[in-house]
């Protein structure tokens, strides 16, 4: 049964369908951009040998094939797109990890780590090309409408990462400013590539809508989801920089709550984000108990769980596919799941 099956299950397959096509179009990058967009997935080393990825999630793929339908003729209809979506994500956390400098990504040193700053900058400039390019092969209509949305998201990235690189470093954090800046850099590309799916299979305005409100919430979820795993979840500890966010004193929504409460544990929490001293481990940890403390973890737990909910609740409007809609029905349940794993 669908419900049964993992985030983790579900992932896997989506990127046992897509990969072939990723690699083909990915193969269209002259060299040397070929062998370091083949390397940022995964499938060489930096010396260019064969490699085995590991902890690549797809999910702009996954949302845009589910919201499409179950169906493999159905997916192959807007495998093009969701190519074209998992390039521009891939291209974007090139950049972000350039702008974060950080040095591990998927359990090994991150692109611009090992083929310098300037090279990785032309790669996901050279990622995000290919992807219109992919775009312009859809029917015209579609292919104009589909990158207008690409076009809108990525601009919006953009103004989101300057924003938060400005606000690093600084207890004067507002809740709002943070989700603010989790839809424009999440929210709103997740709901992207869900209407590209609807849109591909040929959904009317209603059905667009909904998926775009689907997208939304998910894209939430998986945000926030993303924040939790970072300080109390386990699972990627091999895989990425664990504290990263709380390392660079990023500006979290679920830190910014917990900067509203009051007390000596409050007073302690605000007192590192004005800090600039490098934190050590133990300091860290001693932060995120802090947030606890403070309420910050509850309330993002709670965050979670209301997202699910409410993309739960756009899935029968946004996706007619029964199959399609307990697969995501699915992958949203394991991720609130795992917040008590």
């Amino acid at each position: 049964m669908p419900t049964q099956r993992t985030s983790q299950q579900i992932t896997e397959d989506v990127s046992a369908y897509l990969e072939p096509a990723l690699r083909e179009a990915t193969a269209a990058l002259s060299e040397p951009v070929r062998r370091m967009a083949e390397y940022q997935f995964g499938w060489v080393d930096a010396d260019g040998s064969p490699s085995t990825p590991v902890g690549f999630r797809r999910r702009p793929a996954l949302v845009a094939l589910l919201c499409a339908g179950s169906d493999r003729r159905v997916w192959d209809g807007v495998r093009n797109a969701a190519v074209a979506g998992t390039l521009m994500s891939a291209a974007g956390t090139v950049h972000d990890d350039i702008i974060d400098r950080e040095m591990v990504r998927k359990g090994r040193p991150t692109l611009w780590s090992v083929f310098g700053v300037p090279a990785a900058i032309q790669v996901g400039t050279a990622m995000h090309c290919l992807a219109f390019e992919l775009l312009t092969r859809e029917p015209a209509p579609v292919a104009a409408e589909l990158a207008r949305r690409a076009a809108f998201a990525i601009r919006e990235c953009c103004s989101g990462q300057i924003r938060d690189l400005r606000s690093e470093g600084s207890s004067a954090m507002s809740p709002q400013f943070s989700l603010d800046l989790l839809d424009s850099t999440i929210a709103a590309p997740t709901a992207g590539v869900a209407v590209v799916g609807a849109i591909v299979r040929g959904a009317g305005p209603q059905e667009i809508a909904a998926a775009e409100r689907f997208g939304h919430h998910a894209g939430m979820a998986m945000a926030f989801f993303d924040d939790w795993e970072g300080v109390w979840g386990t699972s990627r500890d091999a895989l990425e920089d664990s504290f990263a966010d709380l390392r660079r004193r990023k500006a979290r929504a679920f830190v910014a709550v917990a900067l509203q409460a009051k007390g000596a544990a409050r007073d302690e929490l605000a007192a590192f984000y004005d800090g600039t001293a490098e934190p050590a481990e133990d300091v860290l940890r001693r932060v995120a108990g802090l947030i606890e403390e403070c309420g910050g973890r509850t309330w993002l737990e709670l965050r979670i769980v209301e997202h699910v909910r409410l993309a739960e609740q756009a899935l029968p409007d946004a996706v007619p596919d029964a199959a399609a809609r307990a697969e995501l029905a699915a992958f949203l349940a394991a991720i609130e799941n795992e917040l008590g794993g």
